[in-house]
Formats: structure tokens, C-alpha cells, sequence
């Protein structure tokens, strides 16, 4: 028969293996706090706000126009800024100003440009493990940026409006989302975990399994007992196992003796019942 799975089934199978998901809820949030605070470096972004303006005319029509066209050189001004003609002179001067000395694809790597949509502003954003460096690294990218924008597209309109200053908090690691990604981890596994032991477990709990998904017929109970005594220090246990006896649902005919058995462990033997022919006539 097709079993189905109801909500109080479901609320069953969770209350049964609450302390499964319980602990493992526990463990990955202590796996992910441990992995954030004490595995994960810190690293901290400072940023540096530039606007470029190119000589505008006067007449309106040719203004709106120029702006426009100031937004779309913005790709191109990153481009310059993450290629080898501004980073080459910008290492040499981190090298001179902190004694750090890093490469031209290490110096990519902490370089992000970003700017909101219809905008003439950019940032120079700087992401390192220091604070204070990744500020330094930043303003003087901002500089180099100045003069070889100059040299390459003829431009001296290039302002810097806000210079990076010393982030106070790092970006990185995000332990708040990673502490919450450990607990709802935690939680699914147990969860899952708690289903599969449902799953696997094929132990007999209700008679009425038996009765309706195996067809077999109930012939009798007989109950569990317990008994102890004490000797010497000792405890023994005698105990009275039984298994309930289950045939087959078929019609009964004339059999010349049934006999229903049960498996006992302890002292007193128990009789097996016997049934006595009947002759026919």
C-alpha cells in the first residue's frame, strides 16, 4: 500500500529526534563561528571618490551631450586605472611611502571601480588586509590617476572629491551572515538526518502495520514481565519475552492440530495450546 505523510506524522518524527537536530544545529554554528573568527583573515576597503569633467561648451544641447559621453568614458577610465601604465608607477610609490612591496597582479586583485548608474562620480575602491594601507594605496592611485588620464586623453578637468580615509570596520569576513549561515545549515542537516533514521529504522512499532499493510492476522498478546531479585550483590533479571503470532489472511479450513508458540527465556516453560481435530460426519 502507498504510505502518505501527514503534518502530525512529520511533527512526530521531529519531536522524536529533537535532541539529533538540536545538536546538530549546535556543532555547525560552532564550526562556523570558529571558522569565521579564528580562520578568516579580516580585510578592510577604503575608497576614494573622482569626478572627470571634459571641457563642456556653451550651448546647452552640447553640454547634455558631453555629460553623457563623460558617463560612457567611465569604462575607459577603469581601464586605465587596472592596467600596467597607472599601476606600475603606483607600486613603485607604496614601495617608497610604506616599504610594501607587491606585485602588478596583487595590486589588481585589490582594485575595484564602481559608480551609480547616470553618474559622473566613481569610487577607487581598495580592499587589504590593513586599514590604514589599503586607504595610503588608495589616494595614491587617485593621484597617479590624475596624470596619466592628462598625458593619455588631454583631459585636466579630474577632481578628487573625497580622498580615502582609514576604514573603522573590516568588510570581511560578514560574521553575522556567516553565524547565520552555520545555524540554518545545522538545522537542514538534523532535519534530514532526523528523516533518515525514520527511513532506515524497518523495526515493527504498531500492531497496526502488521494488520493492514501486511495482511497478517493478530491471534493474541501476551504481555511483557519484568522481575528482579537480589543475591549476593548481584542483580538478576528473569524477563518474559514474547512474540506476537501473525498468519496470513486466507480462509480456514480443517487442519488436524494448530499450535500457536511462544518464545519464552526464564524458569517456567509456558504450554503451547492445542486444538483438538473434529471428525466430521
Amino acid at each position: 500500500m502507498d504510505q502518505t505523510i501527514s503534518i502530525e506524522s512529520i511533527l512526530k518524527i521531529l519531536r522524536k529526534h529533537l535532541r539529533l537536530i538540536i545538536a546538530s544545529t549546535i556543532a555547525c554554528l560552532l564550526v562556523s563561528a570558529v571558522a569565521t573568527y579564528a580562520f578568516m583573515t579580516p580585510k578592510y576597503q577604503a575608497g576614494v571618490d573622482i569626478l572627470v569633467n571634459r571641457k563642456q561648451e556653451n550651448n546647452i544641447n552640447n553640454q547634455l551631450s558631453d555629460q553623457q559621453a563623460d558617463v560612457q568614458m567611465i569604462n575607459t577610465y577603469k581601464d586605465i586605472i587596472t592596467k600596467s601604465v597607472t599601476l606600475t608607477p603606483v607600486r613603485k610609490e607604496v614601495r617608497e611611502q610604506l616599504g610594501y612591496d607587491i606585485s602588478t597582479s596583487e595590486l589588481q586583485g585589490m582594485i575595484s571601480v564602481t559608480n551609480q548608474q547616470n553618474s559622473q562620480v566613481f569610487t577607487i575602491n581598495v580592499t587589504d588586509t590593513d586599514a590604514a594601507r589599503s586607504a595610503t594605496i588608495a589616494n595614491i592611485i587617485a593621484k597617479t590617476f590624475q596624470k596619466k588620464v592628462k598625458q593619455i586623453l588631454s583631459i585636466n578637468n579630474v577632481t578628487i572629491i573625497a580622498s580615502a580615509t582609514k576604514p573603522k570596520s573590516a568588510v570581511s569576513p560578514r560574521k553575522k551572515l556567516n553565524l547565520m549561515i552555520g545555524f540554518v545549515l545545522g538545522l537542514l542537516i538534523g532535519v534530514g538526518l532526523a528523516f533518515l533514521r525514520e527511513l532506515t529504522d524497518h523495526n515493527v512499532k504498531d500492531i497496526d502495520y502488521l494488520t493492514d499493510e501486511l495482511g497478517l492476522t493478530k491471534l493474541g498478546i501476551v504481555s511483557h514481565y519484568h522481575t528482579g531479585s537480589k543475591k549476593s550483590g548481584h542483580r538478576k533479571h528473569q524477563n518474559l519475552r514474547t512474540r506476537e503470532q501473525f498468519v496470513p489472511l486466507s480462509p480456514i479450513v480443517d487442519r488436524p492440530e494448530v499450535k500457536t508458540t511462544t518464545q519464552t527465556t526464564g524458569s517456567t516453560p509456558i504450554e503451547p495450546l492445542r486444538r483438538t481435530p473434529t471428525k466430521r460426519v
